[in-house]
């Protein structure tokens, strides 16, 4: 098989690709506990930025999101299935062929092909899963995830997006929205986040409507309704410029009355 270095590939993706195994491999026994206990259909993987599946960097061969979500949920025992978008004929042909013969992979840009998938599903108010965004420098597709969130309120939510990106284009039209923003604008009771890594501040965000969710602090993964998860909030959504700003903006003068 050959295996092409693409141009967004960088330092930090096979540590990205190493930490989104062990977060789904960890959702993937949660759901599977579950489904074993009340029954339901197949868990649902849904790649919104999917890649060709094989991955390479300095050398380095390693694989990508749909190809790790094959090998977990196939080494767990998840009976699943998957769902790829790449807006790249090419691509999209390197990903069937990584993933064989039956593979549901679509050529088409999630904003396109997506909501045509969506619209084809009835709506399963018990089925469990994941969607996976990975806009790389892009923002979050929140409008996409709220609508995959009405057709299966109890499949989770995971994006992966470098902060970064939202400040300069911010820094360029202070119109653009905040981090923030978009985060807020998924309509989940929870959100975990991690501590962003490198320069362009690479993140990944979690959204889910399971209330006993636990933070993975041993990988930088807190909620964001805890004092941690607010900091690392600050950290991806403020430029050093507008935090400075805000820790020192002074009170308000006002007169006394007596």
């Amino acid at each position: 098989m050959t295996v092409v270095t693409d141009p967004w590939i960088s330092d930090y993706t096979e540590q990205k690709e190493a930490d989104f195994r062990r977060l789904l491999g960890m959702h993937a026994r949660v759901c599977q506990a579950i489904m074993a206990r009340y029954g339901g259909q197949p868990y649902l993987y849904v790649d919104l930025y999917a890649g060709p599946g094989r991955l390479e960097y300095e050398g380095r061969e390693f694989d990508g999101s749909p190809l790790i979500a094959r090998n977990t949920l196939a080494e767990i025992g998840l009976p699943y299935r998957g769902v790829h978008f790449d807006r790249d004929p090419e691509v999209a042909d390197r990903l069937h062929d990584a993933l064989g013969l039956g593979a549901e992979v679509y050529d088409m840009s999630c904003q396109e092909g997506f909501p045509e998938w969506l619209a084809a599903q009835p709506r399963q108010s018990q089925r469990l899963g994941l969607v996976y965004s990975d806009p790389i420098n892009d923002e979050i597709p929140h409008e996409l995830l709220n609508a995959a969130a009405q057709k299966f309120p109890k499949v989770d939510l995971l994006s992966y997006v470098a902060a970064t990106q939202y400040k300069r284009r911010r820094g360029s039209d202070p119109t653009r929205p905040y981090l923030a923003d978009h985060i807020a604008a998924v309509d989940k009771r929870v959100v975990l986040v991690r501590e962003p890594l490198g320069a362009w501040h690479w993140t990944f965000i979690l959204w889910t409507n399971w209330v006993d969710l636990k933070e993975w602090r041993k990988r930088g993964f807190y909620r964001l309704d805890s004092r941690d998860g607010e900091r690392v909030l600050d950290r991806l959504n403020l430029s050093k410029r507008e935090a400075h700003e805000a820790a020192n903006t002074p009170l308000p003068l006002f007169e006394e009355s007596w």
